[in-house]
C-alpha cells in the first residue's frame, strides 16, 4: 500500500512543479510584455492589443496600411491605423475604439453615446 502513496506523491509534486512553472511563465512574459509597451518605439501599441491591433501595426510598417490623423473641433488630435482597403466602416470602428481608450485612461469607465441623428 506504501506504492501508490509514494506515487500519488510524486504526481501531486510534479503537478506542482508544472503548475509553479506555468506560473513563473506567465509573469516573465506580462513583466516582459509590460516592458515592451513601457519603450517609447512601440507607443503605439495598445496597453492590451488584440490581435488585429498588432496585425494592423504590422501591416502599417509593411505599407498595406495607412495611418489616419483625426482632428477634432477642440484642437486636439489623434492617430488610428486602418488597412489600406478599410472601408468607411472600418475607419468609423478604429475612431469609436481609440477615443474609448482614450476617454477611459483618462477619466476611468466611460460610456460615449454613439448615436447619430
Amino acid at each position: 500500500m506504501a506504492e501508490p502513496t509514494s506515487s500519488s506523491a510524486k504526481e501531486d509534486e510534479i503537478l506542482a512543479l508544472e503548475y509553479n512553472t506555468t506560473n513563473v511563465k506567465k509573469a516573465k512574459l506580462n513583466s516582459t510584455l509590460a516592458a515592451l509597451l513601457d519603450d517609447p518605439v512601440l507607443s503605439d501599441v495598445p496597453r492590451k492589443p488584440s490581435l488585429s491591433d498588432v496585425d494592423t501595426l504590422i501591416s502599417l510598417e509593411l505599407g498595406s496600411a495607412m495611418r489616419v490623423s483625426v482632428l477634432k473641433l477642440d484642437g486636439t488630435s489623434f492617430d488610428v491605423a486602418v488597412m489600406n482597403s478599410a472601408t468607411v466602416k472600418d475607419l468609423k470602428l478604429a475612431v469609436k475604439k481609440k477615443v474609448n481608450e482614450m476617454e477611459q485612461s483618462k477619466m476611468g469607465h466611460r460610456h460615449i453615446s454613439w448615436f447619430v441623428l
